[in-house]
């Protein structure tokens, strides 16, 4: 038995019994913790605010054996102007069910949490397309969890790519002309934000708002995450045609 306290981001909530609620938490160093919040659906609880979606924080857990229980928490940000937007919502919404998928018990990503608190402040503060900033999101999530496509060769015959090409989700990249391929094309603009913009700074993707090309990337950057993630179940409106960015 023990007490612990750890910066984490709330993903995921559901009631538990008549006042308690059960809540998966993204710690940086912990990875997916799930944990139950006693007596939180009760007005005075001191956790009522704690255990929402997108709230970020210093959280106190008491564990025992294998299980967690919620014992304080002292909110860094509860992200409030993202909830009373509805397309701000959908986008952030999109980006806690991706990190469900990927987040595991006992495997640190203190990269990727990172980034998501930073991409959440954009989201909630600033003025940037949600498409531009979920794109961005969305680009380094995939590299973090080495599932980034590949876009400097051709994932058919090795052939290195300095132009326009096709993109084909499935093969895992781009597609050089020289192959007869029945994929989208992708021009050497867009190709080249795909291969660029998972290794740069993650604050830099702002330079991108004036770049024409980025909602074809955004586009062709979604069809790949669909496919390894599987998320069109979740939020089919983000990819109704796979329109993202356009």
């Amino acid at each position: 038995m023990a007490t612990l306290t750890t910066p984490a981001l709330v993903i995921r909530r559901s009631d538990y019994g008549d006042y308690d609620r059960m809540v998966t938490l993204f710690s940086p160093e912990m990875g997916r913790v799930d944990a139950i919040a006693r007596g939180c659906r009760r007005p005075k609880s001191p956790l009522v605010n704690a255990v929402e979606p997108f709230t970020s924080g210093e959280f106190q857990l008491y564990a025992h054996k294998d299980r967690y229980s919620m014992e304080q928490c002292q909110i860094s940000d509860s992200y409030f102007e993202l909830r009373s937007d509805y397309d701000r919502l959908r986008h952030g919404v999109y980006w806690l069910r991706l990190l469900d998928t990927a987040i595991l018990p006992d495997t640190p990503m203190p990269e990727l949490f990172i980034i998501t608190l930073r991409a959440l402040a954009h989201l909630n503060y600033g003025e940037l397309p949600t498409e531009l900033v979920t794109f961005a999101f969305e680009a380094h999530f995939m590299r973090l969890n080495g599932l980034s496509p590949r876009m400097d060769a051709c994932v058919r015959c090795g052939r290195p790519i300095d132009g326009d090409a096709r993109f084909d989700p499935e093969l895992g990249g781009a597609v050089c002309m020289h192959c007869h391929w029945d994929a989208p094309f992708i021009s050497n603009g867009a190709r080249r934000i795909l291969m660029k913009l998972p290794r740069t700074q993650f604050d830099k993707f702002q330079l991108l708002s004036d770049r024409p090309e980025w909602p074809e990337a955004a586009r062709l950057c979604r069809s790949h995450v669909n496919l390894r993630m599987h998320m069109e179940r979740f939020a089919p409106e983000l990819y109704a045609g796979e329109n993202g960015g356009q």
